[in-house]
């Protein structure tokens, strides 16, 4: 006798969003994320020397790093109306790709 395939739960896999938004976007969700969400950790990925170097910072410390140009990729974990969340931003020459997991 065979065992039933037991599928996943579709509940629970992560929800992903993706996006791609223009500085002033980026901008508007950190001011957002300070008002609204309880932010625990934000990693940010800067150059200096050629070198990619990562670093923990707080959320209005990435925010300046991104307007200096200096950031290339920004990680904000925070929750938000009892949800945990995941912000991965990928820094181009004009916007920005943004993923979102809820997690």
């Amino acid at each position: 006798m065979t065992e039933p395939y037991d599928t996943p739960d579709q509940d629970a896999a992560p929800e992903i969003l993706e996006a791609h938004w223009e500085l002033e976007q980026v901008f508007q969700l950190f001011d957002d994320l300070s008002q609204g969400a309880n932010v625990q950790h934000v990693q940010v990925r800067t150059a200096s020397g050629g070198r990619a170097q990562d670093q923990s910072v707080t959320l209005l410390e990435a925010k300046e790093l991104l307007k200096n140009g200096d950031a290339r990729a920004i990680q904000i974990r925070y929750t938000f109306e009892a949800q945990d969340w995941c912000d991965t931003l990928m820094v181009k020459s004009d916007e920005v790709h943004i993923i979102r997991t809820r997690v």
